[in-house]
């Protein structure tokens, strides 16, 4: 069976949760994807990461991340730290100030997605997550 309004779809339901928790989020003073940065290295914490484990976590280009990262550490949101076997990298970390301004943002985050969740029944849900993780899965890595 061939759905062509599948990626249509897809696209169209992340623009609009981005769309909405950007709105949700845009007294705080971070942007959706350094949330999601400041999410990865919360939920990865205590290792340190460095930039491209970051960009392969958050599926985004290495060289995209690199502004990104460099502001959330102007905003003393994250901690840099050189690497002991390859001068050239540094490790990202988040920092106590990273954290606190993280969990401001996750509260609009749990409310957006606990409100988009319940206008589903509980097992569609659940399928949802599923399909979209096999769906995830399926995708050829380069």
């Amino acid at each position: 069976m061939k759905i062509k309004k599948f990626p249509v779809l897809i696209r169209a339901c992340w623009f609009g949760m981005n769309y909405h928790f950007s709105r949700k989020i845009s007294h705080l003073p971070v942007t959706t994807v350094q949330y999601t940065v400041l999410r990865t290295l919360f939920e990865y914490s205590p290792l340190k990461l460095n930039q491209r484990e970051v960009s392969f976590l958050i599926t985004s280009n290495e060289n995209n991340l690199s502004s990104i990262i460099k502001r959330l550490h102007e905003l003393k949101y994250v901690k840099l730290s050189e690497s002991q076997s390859d001068k050239r990298e540094h490790h990202i970390s988040i920092s106590k100030k990273g954290i606190m301004v993280f969990f401001e943002c996750r509260k609009e985050a749990e409310l957006l997605q606990n409100r988009l969740i319940d206008q589903l029944i509980k097992d569609d849900a659940i399928n949802l997550i599923k399909y979209l993780k096999i769906v995830n899965q399926t995708i050829p890595a380069e």
